[in-house]
């Protein structure tokens, strides 16, 4: 009895306190390799709840049943880097397959990694367009 309040209380908390998602709305630059800086160790808060939410967009998205065949969880076999670059107040986080971990082949399809740009606020704004002459 007393879990189920606690519980019914922490919800009723986090509810109140969850922020409203708001549209993005300034246009979204995506960065190349010398406007990018990698994100360093320790890491603020806001990278890593950025890291979080891309990993999650990911999973979410995927279309093939078998991609993370193997693994305990999915994010066993995502591997992040975190970067800031030229749109202020959003995280680049690039989200590597690295199925080592789950057994069989490392890297199971033929684009193994995706970007998106996120918010410090864990909100997902945009995946990475393909990179120019790519057919994808």
């Amino acid at each position: 009895m007393m879990v189920r309040r606690l519980a019914a209380g922490l919800v009723a908390m986090l509810v109140g306190c969850a922020a409203r998602s708001t549209a993005w709305k300034t246009p979204i630059e995506w960065p190349d390799e010398s406007s990018a800086t990698l994100v360093g160790q320790p890491m603020e808060a806001g990278a890593v709840v950025a890291a979080a939410a891309a990993v999650r967009e990911l999973i979410r998205t995927n279309t093939d049943p078998t991609l993370f065949e193997g693994c305990s969880t999915p994010e066993q076999g995502l591997l992040v880097a975190v970067f800031i670059g030229p749109t202020p107040g959003l995280y680049y986080v690039a989200v590597h397959q690295d199925f080592r971990r789950c057994g069989g082949p490392r890297i199971r399809v033929l684009d193994a990694w995706d970007a998106y740009a996120v918010t410090p606020q864990g909100q997902v704004v945009a995946k990475a367009p393909p990179p120019a002459g790519d057919a994808s």
